[in-house]
């Protein structure tokens, strides 16, 4: 699928209020009907469980076909886009979290392994039949519940272990289908593959000293090729689509952070605050300084 737009950075997790189940993770879930018909990506991880309607999502390129059962796991950085059925409404619970929640991660390889890979090593998307439906389904509404109710004790614990429940049944659904997926040819599908893992790359590496010379060099891709793949499918230059990327999650740190003008310019991966300053008030239309004030107000 040839993206023609420019995917949308979106850093908060349920809406714009913070939603923190420890001092520094971010949990929310809720029901919802799925309305994202935009390519866009984000820095946290979203678990998604539908119980109504069809439609398509895409990850990262690779189109799945959503139904009532169907699990989609989405990692951070990662782009998507989903769209329902013209005839139906599209309704799942939208868990999101912090990859940084499973502590587990820090001590268990194999689910560090198999989480990470999911999208790579194993689809993005399963479904669960009719006979596994309850068991997910209350998974998915205990975790709902459990975050509703925030004076409940252990509530984080419990949410960390019904969370990580939910991912290794998705995991262990994932194993079964690979071996389905592998019997497929792949060839039409290499190049496909090769230009989001460049796009995720750039998505998850911005922050950095970046430039067509280095990626080339990573991605084995002519800095011509790669100067015409970002103006086809992202709809500007690489300059450009990287200023956009850094001055989105800039703006998000003039909003929830106190750290100043000059320190997310660096952070987010301008050489210079003049550069930034610049950059910053033609896409978006004020300075830094007059976008965090008119946000305060």
């Amino acid at each position: 699928m040839a993206m023609r737009k420019y995917p949308i950075y979106e850093d908060f997790v349920g809406s714009n209020t913070p939603h923190y189940l420890t001092r520094a993770h971010r949990f929310y879930i809720d029901v919802r009907q799925s309305r994202h018909c935009y390519l866009h990506h984000h820095n946290y991880a979203e678990l998604s469980f539908f119980i109504e309607g069809g439609g398509v999502e895409t990850v990262n390129g690779v189109s799945h076909r959503l139904m009532p059962g169907s699990v989609s796991l989405v990692l951070p950085y990662q782009m998507h886009i989903i769209r329902g059925d013209v005839d139906q409404k599209l309704r799942k619970y939208c868990c999101m979290f912090d990859i940084q929640l499973l502590t587990e991660l820090n001590d268990d390889r194999w689910f560090s392994y198999m989480l990470y890979g999911v999208g790579a090593n194993t689809p993005s998307s399963v479904h669960f039949d009719e006979s596994e439906f309850e068991r997910i389904h209350s998974i998915f509404e205990f975790l709902r519940q459990e975050y509703e109710d925030a004076d409940r004790p252990g509530r984080p614990q419990l949410i960390r272990t019904k969370l990580n429940e939910a991912l290794l049944l998705f995991l262990r659904k994932g194993i079964t289908a690979r071996t389905e997926q592998q019997s497929e040819a792949p060839g039409a599908d290499d190049k496909t593959r090769l230009q989001w893992q460049l796009l995720q790359f750039v998505h998850t590496h911005f922050d950095e000293r970046l430039s067509l010379k280095e990626l080339s060099e990573r991605f084995y891709l002519s800095v011509p090729y790669l100067s015409r793949f970002f103006k086809s499918h992202v709809g500007m230059g690489f300059v450009d689509y990287l200023h956009r990327l850094r001055i989105e999650r800039a703006s998000s740190m003039l909003l929830n952070t106190e750290m100043t003008i000059h320190e997310i310019a660096f952070d987010v991966g301008f050489d210079n605050s003049r550069t930034f300053s610049r950059v910053f008030r033609e896409l978006k239309g004020k300075t830094a300084s007059e976008y965090r004030m008119t946000a305060l107000k």
